[in-house]
């Protein structure tokens, strides 16, 4: 979602995926793709709302969904299983840090809460200021995990500082999680967000980072929903402005000091976790998924 945008006010992007994992997670449990039932009390839109009355209702908006922007969907939903996946060994391996880069409606810090860590969510302060009352209403206790909210503009290159002043240790194993934020940033936004992710991550920390293809950028590519999207998204104020090739993207991490472990477009993560697709989602292919770690400097 656009950084200067979320400064004015709350995401509506970010509420409409959190709406997304909640239509998902109200799905019988041999169907769904995902189980996120923290991401409906994130959702605040009346219209949203209404579609996730009930599990019929919901899969029939997904449906409507896939079928005009398809690939969307099926991304959205399991690039949250995709991070699940690595958070879940990268706790077990002992990180002790997690960063949520561009938190959005993301519920990581809910789901998360009973986990020896702590938790950085990292996004602009209006989409802050109005998911942080719920997660501080919804968090259990008592709860292990310590959440740190770091508001921050990452146009604006201060998240290195800003970081570091909230407590972030530069000698402690994190896991960050990109989800949803380079597609909307400029180049050198990204470039400097990296820099700083460089900087600040222990070696053997890992990165989770999703990005669009580059020729929906460019206006080449050769998926209609993606050409789709595109408008939309542009006619809202928030257009796309940064997309890779995979080879570009895993370059760039690696200029970086990240290694690509794990890489998946949409159709990898529809195989990986639909073999069977009983989900029925589209795979069209336009968005990817990478987990990478930080090599020893």
């Amino acid at each position: 979602m656009s950084e200067r945008r979320l400064n004015r006010a709350a995401s509506l992007t970010a509420q409409i995926n959190a709406a997304q994992r909640a239509a998902e997670s109200l799905q019988p449990p041999q169907r769904r793709l995902l189980d996120d039932p923290w991401s409906r009390h994130l959702v605040r839109h009346r219209a949203l709302r209404v579609l996730l009355t009930n599990r019929w209702l919901a899969r029939a908006a997904v449906r409507a969904f896939d079928r005009k922007w398809g690939g969307l969907h099926a991304h959205i939903v399991l690039r949250a299983r995709f991070t699940d996946d690595v958070c879940t060994a990268a706790l077990r391996s002992g990180t002790g840090q997690l960063v949520l880069l561009g938190a959005g409606f993301d519920t990581t810090s809910l789901r998360k809460a009973h986990a020896a860590v702590t938790i950085f969510e990292v996004d602009a302060p209006a989409t802050q200021a109005e998911k942080r009352p719920t997660v501080e209403r919804l968090l259990p206790s008592p709860r292990t995990a310590h959440v740190v909210w770091v508001p921050c503009d990452l146009e604006q290159g201060a998240l290195r500082d800003r970081l570091v002043a909230s407590g972030f240790d530069t000698n402690t194993p994190t896991l960050v999680v990109w989800l949803g934020v380079s597609m909307y940033l400029s180049r050198h936004a990204i470039e400097a967000t990296l820099d700083d992710l460089a900087a600040l991550c222990a070696p053997g920390s890992r990165l989770v980072a999703d990005y669009l293809d580059a020729a929906v950028v460019t206006g080449d590519t050769p998926w209609l929903s993606a050409r789709r999207i595109a408008r939309v998204v542009a006619r809202r104020g928030e257009p796309y402005r940064s997309g890779f090739t995979a080879p570009e993207f895993e370059a760039l991490l690696g200029r970086h000091g990240f290694t690509s472990r794990d890489h998946a477009g949409v159709a990898d993560l529809l195989q990986r976790y639909d073999p069977s697709h009983a989900s029925g989602l589209a795979g069209d292919d336009w968005l990817g998924i990478v987990c990478a770690e930080r090599s020893p400097a």
